[in-house]
């Protein structure tokens, strides 16, 4: 085992590498998945709509819990896999249906607020490990300081990695880090926790490597490494938790037992703690035109968005 962990981060050192500005190779997939979407996912998923989930409650930020705002928007898209961009036209041959999920977090520290989106494309059907193992995971951060810019594309094994950033330790550089196989990615979670088609994990407990969310990296300023971790699951009622462990990171995850397997909310060792307030599913990207902000309503929003963050108060 000493001389397994020894290799695995012999290699790891040996792929990472540095750069300002250079082109990062991505990871290949293979060309043709290990299995398929079910029926039954595309008859919840096809219909061309967005699942939209609001979510009250706090998050740390140097050292004090402030009222936060997050959003999860679930959609399907094509994606073209010699780029994992999303192409409406892409020939079938590289056409890779994935599920994207936007999470959206808005909080405030005194005086400015934090704007973080990150973006998850899960391809819907299995290439390799567990089911909607993710292909790309992009992050963008904005605050009055500066911003950031962060992208992962995984693949068996590895992943490469770019960070753009205001901070003279952290930005601009690429990276290619070896992972063991199985590996899971934080930021993919609240898709693969809510097993939307099959069990996560067989349906038992997890354990092995997780590569860290890049918004909980780039909040605590420490390298995108695999860690070790373990997940585990229990039944109350009419809810499953799953409890991810890794290092001296715990976050439990409330997901309904049946239904649409909604993520029912979190909370974790560093003080974030949301709820589930309401969802729709509905195509957002339609409803831009003036009074149509009254579509926010159905997803427990304020219809109106002011240049600081709406709706602080957390929920009891």
């Amino acid at each position: 085992m000493r001389r397994t962990r020894r290799s695995f981060w012999a290699l790891s050192l040996a792929l990472l590498v540095t750069s300002c500005g250079a082109d990062a190779a991505r990871p290949s997939w293979p060309a043709r998945p290990q299995t398929t979407a079910s029926r039954a996912f595309w008859a919840g998923w096809g219909d061309g709509l967005a699942e939209v989930s609001s979510y009250r409650g706090t998050v740390m930020r140097y050292g004090a819990a402030r009222p936060a705002e997050w959003v999860l928007i679930y959609v399907t898209e094509p994606l073209d896999r010699r780029t994992w961009i999303k192409d409406d036209d892409v020939p079938a041959a590289h056409r890779v249906q994935t599920l994207k999920l936007n999470s959206v977090l808005r909080f405030q520290t005194g005086i400015y607020p934090y704007t973080v989106m990150t973006s998850v494309f899960s391809p819907v059907d299995g290439y390799f490990g567990e089911r909607f193992a993710p292909a790309k995971i992009t992050l963008g951060a904005q605050e009055w300081c500066g911003h950031v810019w962060a992208g992962l594309w995984p693949s068996s094994g590895q992943f490469t990695s770019r960070v753009m950033s205001y901070f003279a330790g952290e930005g601009d550089r690429d990276a290619r880090v070896a992972v063991p196989e199985g590996a899971l990615y934080e930021d993919a979670l609240p898709i693969q926790l809510r097993e939307l088609d099959g069990p996560f994990a067989a349906g038992g407990d997890w354990r092995g490597h997780i590569v860290p969310g890049l918004w909980r990296t780039r909040r605590d300023h420490t390298e995108l490494q695999p860690v070790e971790a373990t997940i585990t699951r229990r039944t109350e009622g009419d809810r499953v938790l799953f409890t991810l462990r890794a290092g001296d990171h715990e976050r439990v995850y409330e997901v309904e037992a049946g239904g649409a397997h909604r993520l029912l909310g979190w909370h974790s060792s560093d003080g974030d703690v949301l709820t589930l307030v309401e969802t729709a599913r509905l195509p957002y990207w339609d409803l831009h035109d003036p009074g149509e902000e009254r579509a926010r309503s159905s997803v427990g929003l304020p219809t109106e968005v002011g240049p600081g963050l709406v709706g602080t108060t957390p929920p009891e």
